[in-house]
């Protein structure tokens, strides 16, 4: 099935019969680039190659095929596709903006002379089975030895360490690039608990299986759905004993998929009182870290990106107790840090109790002792650079030429 939808693409694909221009910056997979990354580099500097098949160079995607045909490659037809691209670019650097994408580390060894940049785009899970097998142990799976890589760009100190263990390189402490372009403000807000989803249209892939601990499996769609009702309704419980408002940050932006995204919602609270805010705009949810202190997440990204910039966050990493997810047993807070399973703001366990207790701690902390927290709990795994001003300090030093 796999390999129709690849066919499926490649014929849908807008062909390109024409050459790629040179040019200094190769960026690797546009769809990333344009997920907050497009405003680093000078439009005329850079080649943004296409990796999702919306776009095919055709005469040197059919030289890929010769050469997997006549050579017998063991590299997969669009990896050697890449690789004919990036011969007739020419760059003197490939920067890619997902620091878990190994075949873009694959490309390394074609290309000696060119310099490698990878940057962290979000979080990684520490997984260690059949359902979101970590990076990190997914690299060792794959490689004998180090993967060589110029730059590497990471969260924080906690990340870095981790990805020594598979990765050899230069390595910076970033922050998350896209959190970092925007301003923080102090923020007093004490009435209002918000509630960070990740709702991706899982009604449409409702059949995907989610692979569990003891050999069976559960459909996607009722795996998500299933955790998030019972924390919500819990944390809707919480709400109304402290006299707060439950508010829910949608993911989707666009209509049809935000209306959905709503009343899968309303679904699971069935009839009870919270606020579902708008959103229309991709990037938005970095603007509420501006209006709303105190957060709850699953699992989340942007958890992290808004305790970066002091934000109270309950970390509810509850999967593995509420599914049994393959895997799931040893992933914590903080992933590659070796925390406890629990803390003093997260929680392994989808007991009210447990999570309670972590919604008291984020409430009832004293901001001198929030400090302390963030230092030892938070800054080892992301760091807030507002601007950006240490990356683009240090891509400049690399040799690049940035905005």
């Amino acid at each position: 099935m796999e390999e129709f939808k690849k066919i499926f693409k490649i014929l849908r694909a807008k062909k390109l019969f024409s050459k790629p221009k040179k040019k200094e910056l190769f960026i690797y997979d546009e769809n990333t680039f344009r997920s907050g990354y497009a405003d680093f580099f000078h439009k005329n500097d850079c080649f943004i190659f296409d990796t999702r098949y919306k776009k095919l160079y055709f005469f040197l995607y059919i030289k890929a095929i010769f050469k997997k045909i006549i050579f017998f490659s063991k590299e997969r037809i669009f990896q050697l596709y890449t690789i004919e691209v990036i011969r007739v670019v020419d760059p003197k650097y490939i920067i890619c903006f997902s620091h878990y994408t190994l075949i873009f580390w694959d490309l390394k060894k074609y290309f000696k002379n060119i310099t490698f940049i990878i940057c962290q785009h979000h979080i990684s899970l520490g997984y260690n089975g059949k359902y979101h097998l970590n990076p990190i142990l997914m690299a060792k799976e794959r490689y004998k030895n180090k993967k060589k890589i110029d730059h590497v760009f990471l969260w924080g100190k906690g990340m870095i360490e981790g990805f020594k263990e598979c990765l050899d390189g230069n390595f910076y402490q970033s922050g998350s690039i896209k959190n970092n372009r925007y301003k923080n403000l102090k923020i007093e807000n004490n009435k209002d608990l918000i509630f960070m989803s990740q709702y991706q249209n899982w009604l449409n892939s409702s059949q995907i299986q989610i692979p569990l601990e003891d050999g069976t499996s559960v459909l996607k769609y009722d795996f998500n759905f299933n955790e998030r009702k019972i924390v919500l309704n819990i944390l809707h419980e919480y709400c109304l004993s402290h006299n707060l408002n439950l508010v829910i940050a949608p993911r989707q932006y666009h209509q049809k998929d935000f209306n959905e995204e709503k009343e899968y919602y309303n679904k699971i609270l069935n009839g009870k009182k919270f606020i579902f805010l708008s959103r229309t705009k991709q990037f938005q949810v970095y603007e509420e870290f501006n209006k709303y202190k105190y957060f709850a997440v699953i699992d989340c990204s942007t958890g992290y990106e808004a305790m970066a910039r002091g934000r109270r966050v309950a970390h509810l990493n509850v999967v593995y107790d509420l599914s049994g997810v393959s895997g799931g047993k040893n992933h914590r807070f903080g992933w590659p840090c070796n925390f406890d399973l629990k803390g003093p703001f997260w929680t392994n366990k989808a007991s009210k109790t447990e999570i309670f207790r972590c919604l008291d701690f984020i409430f009832q902390t004293k901001d001198e002792d929030w400090v302390e927290i963030k230092k030892k709990y938070i800054d080892p795994i992301i760091i807030y650079d507002e601007g950006n001003k240490a990356f683009k300090n240090n891509l400049k030093k690399i040799g690049l030429k940035v905005k």
